[in-house]
């Protein structure tokens, strides 16, 4: 999926790093389009090899945000990845 959002961005303290985005903004833009992520899921960016978890959307559709900074690269490109936590998606094991 591909969607486009319009958010301000920081620039890297070095400029070859490229850009910060706040993950409010980021993730408030989402869910206002077309492209809005519907059901139980958990959104993450990648921060080198680890996942950076910032937003859960709940099963009535609200928002739970951390505040975070999502590195965005020189072309103002971020990648976002989304998890789908339905309970028909969750792997459940039950011990009796």
């Amino acid at each position: 999926m591909l969607a486009e959002v319009r958010v301000p961005l920081k620039q890297a303290d070095n400029p070859e790093d490229g850009y910060w985005a706040n993950a409010q903004e980021v993730s408030d833009e989402l869910q206002a389009g077309p492209s809005r992520i519907d059901g139980r899921a958990k959104v993450y960016a990648m921060r080198g090899r680890f996942r950076q978890y910032f937003l859960r959307i709940t099963p009535e559709n609200g928002l739970e945000c951390d505040s975070a900074n999502l590195k965005s690269s020189l072309e103002r490109v971020l990648e976002l990845f989304v998890e789908d936590v339905s309970i028909h998606s969750a792997h459940v094991v039950f011990v009796y």
